[in-house]
């Protein structure tokens, strides 16, 4: 092509591209009652949100929108109340497979009992597996989650759980675990830390595929705090791929003091900072948190989990003098038993405020930030979501006092937390599409996963035993 004739079609293009119009808005959501999470702004307002073309808002302001502002879809979400989605800074997805197992254990014997059956789960298998509970986890109001994976030797475990994440509508940060890691089946071999690191390249070489989804925020690590090399080598990789790192530490009510002495790692590393936060971090002490909060650091409290398992009650309030950043999960569908944040706010804040014997030391806008913008800081997204603020993106929840009558509402806050449940859950957005209305998926065949699932199951139930634990 000659240089004029290339100048002449540039020229064109140009032209055609400032005279076509830009895509419409995907939705404009007005007369709700907002509670954003934006930092500095708690008080609730009646507004407006729009959602552009990309699934992110566009704008977002008080009283009507302004004048000629459209959008393909419109709600009118009068005494409805408008939030971010929840977000769940530690779930392990494919646990819905296995509710119930080992009621009445600790953590340990409960892992056990979990992975007696799990471990016997194909790569396939563990895509149904994830694909449940990532659909489960959106109907009930959650939109972003940190995914604990199963490790395992063969790659095709960490594709598969990958692919059900992204084809479910759930956002995640998938959070990849070597093989022969905590949970293992006896006699597995850990691998070296240069087989770690092969392994983890080549999930990386399979996940380019995925990268431009926006499903997909981050990748990160399940880590270890076993030893100082495994400890050393997880600090390694997060620098050098631009992770963010979440170990499981101090859950066990047991043996703390043996547990605690393991917080040694995580310092000689250099390894506190921003890009770690601890998952349930409940038996520490005055040291630890002051480390962790001068580093940046951050936990993630999970109140469900911790109950139904005995690990105990972090203190929260003593966290947050230290300067510790919180989020909140719903951990495993096994262990919780359901991802459900109302009941996960409403049981933390009422055991922290029994603890306090105090109706002021936490309060329900506090609860609510932790499993929404909380999460998200801790998981290095929250440029991304956890708030309802322009550029991020359109993931929120419509909530219907009404629909089961919460009676009039004087706070909204509280009504949420105190009250509201998911029968109150009329709408959830992830981009601005509906995804889930009262616990209806509108996107996905719900019924056909469950009966892979459930059929799944039954033939591991059929060939291995449940172990039987002793506390």
């Amino acid at each position: 092509m000659s240089t004029l004739r290339f100048l002449a079609s540039l020229a064109l293009a140009v032209g055609l591209a400032a005279v076509l119009p830009a895509a419409p808005n995907r939705l404009l959501v007005q007369g709700g009652t907002f509670l954003t999470i934006k930092p500095g702004e708690e008080d609730p307002f009646v507004g407006y949100m729009v959602i552009d073309a990309e699934g992110r808002i566009a704008s977002i302001g008080k009283g009507a929108p302004p004048a000629g502002v459209t959008a393909t879809t419109t709600i009118d979400a009068t005494n409805k109340i408008i939030i971010p989605g929840f977000i769940s800074a530690h779930s392990h997805i494919w646990q819905s497979a296995f509710r119930g197992l080992a009621p009445n254990d600790y953590v340990r014997n409960w892992v056990t009992a979990t992975r007696s059956q799990s471990n016997h789960g194909s790569a396939e298998d563990f895509y149904w597996f994830t694909l449940h509970g990532s659909l489960d986890h959106l109907r009930h109001g959650i939109t972003s989650a940190y995914n604990f994976t199963q490790g395992n030797r063969d790659p095709a475990y960490q594709q598969q759980q990958l692919k059900a994440e992204i084809d479910s509508g759930l956002r995640v940060v998938h959070a990849w675990a070597r093989s022969g890691a905590l949970g293992s089946s006896p006699g597995v071999v850990p691998p070296t830390p240069a087989e770690v690191r092969t392994q983890f390249m080549d999930f990386l070489a399979f996940a380019q595929a995925y990268k431009d989804s926006p499903l997909l925020l981050k990748f990160s690590l399940s880590g270890t705090a076993t030893t100082l090399e495994s400890v050393a080598l997880d600090h390694s990789l997060v620098k050098e791929f631009n992770l963010v790192n979440q170990t499981h530490f101090l859950e066990y009510p047991r043996d703390a003091e043996e547990q605690r002495a393991h917080f040694r790692f995580f310092v000689e590393t250099g390894s506190l900072g921003p890009t770690l936060y601890f998952g349930h971090f409940i038996h520490t002490d005055d040291a630890m948190l002051d480390a962790v909060g001068k580093a940046g650091g951050g936990m993630s409290w999970n109140p469900l989990s911790n109950g139904r398992l005995a690990s105990g009650l972090a203190d929260i309030p003593k966290y947050l003098r230290y300067g510790v950043k919180i989020g909140m999960g719903v951990d495993g569908q096994a262990s919780a038993d359901l991802p459900d944040p109302f009941e996960n706010m409403r049981m933390g804040l009422y055991g922290i405020r029994a603890k306090y014997e105090s109706g002021t030391i936490l309060k329900p806008i506090d609860v609510l930030r932790f499993h929404t913008l909380g999460s998200a800081t801790v998981m290095n997204v929250a440029d991304k979501v956890g708030s309802l603020e322009p550029g991020k993106y359109g993931d929120f929840l419509v909530i219907n006092p009404a629909s089961v009558d919460r009676a009039p509402v004087y706070d909204p806050y509280a009504t949420l937390v105190f009250a509201c449940n998911t029968q109150n859950l009329e709408g959830v957005y992830v981009g601005g599409e509906l995804v889930s209305s009262y616990c209806r998926l509108t996107k996905a065949d719900f019924p056909h996963v469950q009966k892979e699932l459930y059929e799944r199951v039954n033939k591991i139930r059929a060939s291995y035993p449940v172990a039987i634990t002793t506390q």
